[in-house]
């Protein structure tokens, strides 16, 4: 393995997670009819959140021993973590106003 294959592994969990919690959010809303007052608990949504982001973070750490220099792990890292909120900011924030679950 190389540090592209864990690289992919990392984010390929981090948004598949991600997308799965958006769906299973969007499909109880929709079941339940009342599609703004409903939808997954924000409990269930941090601990999908956050289990995410281990996921992925555990794969980032796996792959920084492919890395030489300190440095270059150091950034690494932080582009990975600086990237990961990014995503998770744009995407939640897309979904949330785009569905008009809320309004900013």
């Amino acid at each position: 393995m190389s540090y592209k294959s864990n690289l992919l592994y990392a984010w390929s969990a981090y948004i598949f997670i991600i997308l799965i919690t958006f769906s299973v959010d969007y499909y109880i809303r929709i079941i339940n009819g009342g599609f703004y007052y409903t939808g997954l608990n924000e409990y269930i949504w941090l601990t999908a959140i956050v289990l995410a982001a281990l996921i992925g973070g555990c794969f980032i750490i796996c792959s920084i021993k492919y890395i030489d220099k300190i440095f270059y792990k150091i950034i690494y890292l932080l582009a990975n973590i600086a990237l990961g909120f990014i995503f998770y900011a744009i995407s939640s924030y897309l979904y949330v106003v785009g569905f008009g679950i809320d309004s900013v």
